[in-house]
């Protein structure tokens, strides 16, 4: 009885051993064998840059192979067989990820094999993401808030970057300023940037901003940008006028309901779909509302009209770009259709838009000889005169317009 008792007083001791054994193994992981990833690893990469850091291996019995693998698969030239100290290696990790990873997850094994036949791996995420852009513009601290036209504006831009830079322009109107790029530098970290610009009649009576951007040798690019008002008479722009236009509504099988107003170009609803940046308005006929004309952001149209039930993948709410709209109806005492015929510029179409409230991404009831007032999502305005309709879903409306060059 007495050797059954202290059988069972050594199985707890041992029970007791060898739990504190496995918490000593939990602490400092396998210590015969084992692959070590520094906790200071970098979790992101960024394209054309290499992260590179040593990854600690170790096997008791010596090692016989290490590698890497990304998605099961040995990356060629990886594979260690070869150790001065057989039992003890810093496995050196080397990644270069190109612009085609970028935004991906790249999973990494680290694989080592000892002379047992044992194996022992430790994986590695690392996100690939774009390098932020490190720039600091400096603008002169004291800058005019109106000029007028003919003034001259000429300031220096200091612009320094954590990479070399590329070049520097300036944007105007989303174009930039001819003989105003710079790609050649003296010091490419830090650039001292002369800006010199005479302010013109088309620049008058309006804000206009100056975009300052610097792009370095990895083509990211970063900017600043300074407004100032023009004091001055707005040149007027060249219009183009389209007669007899056609839109056909939702159940119209020859004629298309969308358009995009400044090339007068019609399409029909797969096509819209197919050149969805490019449609600025669409038109359908309702029993309650009459004849729409609408954004293609309005939400009835793509829920009850242009809806997947009716024409499935290319429904409404399936569009890759769904552009805004502006429509502002025009009263008959503000223009009248030979006001209307007689613009040739586009000053009279800027003022009546603006006299003109209040704007809508849909307007209802549309009837024959009023006037619309557009400013599309590119803000390019326009008037439209309805001509004639045909009030049915298989219908159409017909207008003249005249739009913004």
């Amino acid at each position: 009885m007495k050797n059954i008792q202290y059988i069972i007083v050594w199985i707890l001791v041992l029970c007791v051993l060898g739990a504190c054994d496995t918490e000593a193994i939990d602490e400092i992981g396998n210590p015969v064998f084992y692959v070590q990833v520094p906790t200071t690893a970098p979790e992101t990469a960024f394209p054309n840059k290499v992260i590179s850091f040593p990854i600690e291996v170790y096997a008791e019995a010596g090692l016989e192979k290490v590698e890497l693998k990304v998605d099961f698969q040995t990356l060629d030239g990886s594979e260690i067989t070869s150790f001065d100290d057989p039992k003890h290696y810093q496995y050196q990790f080397s990644y270069k990820p190109t612009n085609a990873d970028l935004g991906s997850t790249q999973e990494f094994a680290v694989v080592a094999h000892d002379k047992r036949g044992f194996t022992y791996d430790v994986s590695y995420l690392v996100e690939v993401v774009l390098e932020p852009v490190n720039m600091e513009f400096t603008l002169p601290e004291i800058l005019p808030d109106t000029l007028e036209v003919g003034d001259t504006l000429d300031f220096e831009v200091q612009i320094k970057s954590e990479d070399e830079l590329d070049k520097i322009e300036t944007l105007l109107y989303d174009n930039p300023i001819e003989g105003l790029t710079v790609s050649s530098f003296e010091n490419s970290f830090a650039h001292t940037y002369h800006f010199q610009y005479v302010l013109v009649s088309e620049d008058g009576g309006k804000d206009v901003t100056f975009t300052f951007r610097a792009t370095d040798d990895e083509l990211k690019s970063d900017e600043i940008s300074y407004t100032l008002f023009v004091i001055g008479e707005r040149v007027p722009l060249a219009i183009d006028t389209h007669l007899d236009v056609v839109l056909g509504m939702q159940g119209n099988p020859e004629v298309g309901p969308f358009i995009d107003l400044s090339e007068n170009v019609i399409y029909t609803v797969p096509e819209a779909k197919a050149n969805s940046a490019n449609v600025d308005m669409g038109t359908f006929r309702s029993g309650s509302s009459g004849i729409n004309l609408f954004a293609p952001t309005y939400s009835n149209a793509a829920q009850f009209i242009y809806n997947t039930t009716n024409w499935g993948d290319d429904w409404l709410g399936n569009w890759t770009v769904r552009n805004s709209l502006e429509i502002r109806r025009v009263s008959a005492e503000l223009m009248t259709s030979d006001d209307f015929y007689a613009i040739a510029d586009d000053k009279l179409i800027l003022e009546t838009f603006d006299a003109s409230e209040p704007s809508a991404e849909n307007i209802t009831k549309t009837e024959e000889g009023e006037i619309l007032a557009i400013k599309t999502v590119n803000e390019e305005y326009a008037l439209i005169l309805v001509k004639t309709i045909v009030a049915s879903s298989s219908g159409s409306i017909t207008f003249d317009y005249k739009v913004q060059q």
